[in-house]
């Protein structure tokens, strides 16, 4: 350093009280410092487009990571050139303004890197995706790394602090140590988010429920999309998100509709007071065939079709069956069946009770 400081024309001629050679040197470290970022910045994206094209999660990685890696970047660079300067002999730099510079290079380092670590993090649903046979993650796949990545980010956040605290000359066993003498009030303090981290754990180890899964909590109903150290996030059917503390969630009973191995269905027709007593005994057994051929319907057994009551105005059939899936399936399921019934009442001659209509026994 010494050798390129001296090679500056006027090396030893003071501007603002410090030597020109060192000034000069002072400027070409900034600037290797923000072309370190630049390039970063500018070819991190580039080199990671074509994955990013072709795996979910490197382009948000790239984006989101390239201004915080860049930023640690520039800091490494001022922080080592800095450091080599500050100890060169035979330059002339002021105390304090070598204190700054080095502590402003430590910061941009650590802060850089901080924050890049936790971007990091984001590369375990990458790499769980790349080794995944058919690159999508199931709801059980999901929560565990979102899990994972809630535990490191703290990880990497407690050590970050750390690292910074010690980087900026704090006295980490004076810290520690007050921490030990304040550790009931502390404790008392952050109780509620103690509880969280704890309710966390309990709900991993447990699983009550995954992401993806539809659970309902107390007044609070929808679908689980995210599991963090501290809270639950649900979004609702109408489009809203609330937010479950950890905490309060393991002491509350939760309903998981997700996890229902068949979903029940028992519609109750209504058939004419008047309609043969053999008619409406041959269109249950042919319902009860329509239930049992739909690939649909499970537990085929305990699937039925019976009159249960006859009420002054009409004969009431109820239908038990059960569904494999929800959603889109089951709702054509129900139209096919239904129309399938109606078309069979249709063929026995039958008709469904109107109670616009008076019964011609009156």
């Amino acid at each position: 350093m010494q050798t390129y400081i001296e090679a500056v024309p006027g090396w030893n001629s003071t501007v603002f009280g410090v030597q020109f050679g060192v000034l000069v040197a002072v400027l070409v470290i900034l600037t290797l410092g923000m072309i370190g970022r630049g390039l970063i910045v500018t070819f991190l994206p580039r080199m990671m487009k074509k994955i990013a094209d072709e795996r979910k999660g490197f382009e948000d990685f790239q984006i989101t990571s390239r201004f915080p890696l860049g930023a640690a970047a520039a800091g490494f660079i001022w922080w080592h050139f800095f450091t080599i300067l500050s100890t060169t002999e035979g330059i002339i730099l002021n105390d304090e303004f070598i204190f700054w510079i080095l502590s402003l290079s430590k910061a941009a380092l650590l802060i850089g890197g901080l924050l890049g670590a936790i971007r990091l993090v984001e590369f375990v649903e990458v790499i769980a995706r790349l080794i995944d046979d058919d690159g999508e993650l199931d709801g059980t796949q999901v929560t565990l790394i979102d899990a994972l990545q809630s535990v490191l980010k703290l990880l990497i956040f407690v050590i970050g602090v750390v690292l910074i605290a010690d980087g900026f000359g704090f006295d980490l066993g004076a810290i520690i140590a007050g921490l030990g003498i304040g550790g009931l009030a502390f404790a008392f303090a952050a109780k509620d988010t103690i509880s969280n981290i704890f309710g966390a754990l309990t709900l991993l180890l447990d699983r009550p429920f995954k992401i993806g899964d539809w659970i309902k909590v107390g007044s609070s109903e929808g679908e689980v999309v995210g599991i963090g150290v501290r809270t639950t996030i649900l979004r609702t059917s109408n489009d809203t998100v609330i937010t479950l503390p950890n905490g309060k969630l393991v002491n509350k009973d939760i309903e998981n509709y997700g996890k229902r191995r068949w979903r029940r269905y028992r519609p109750v027709l209504s058939l004419d007071l008047n309609s043969d007593a053999k008619d409406v005994e041959q269109f249950c057994r042919g319902v009860e065939e329509l239930i049992s051929a739909h690939e649909g319907t499970t537990k085929k057994e305990d699937s039925f079709a019976k009159v249960s009551a006859i009420s002054k105005d009409s004969i009431e059939i109820s239908l038990n069956v059960y569904w494999t899936e929800g959603g889109k399936v089951e709702r054509d399921g129900k139209e096919d069946l239904l129309l399938d019934i109606a078309a069979l009442a249709q063929d026995k001659k039958l008709r469904f009770h109107d109670p616009r209509v008076r019964s011609s026994s009156n």
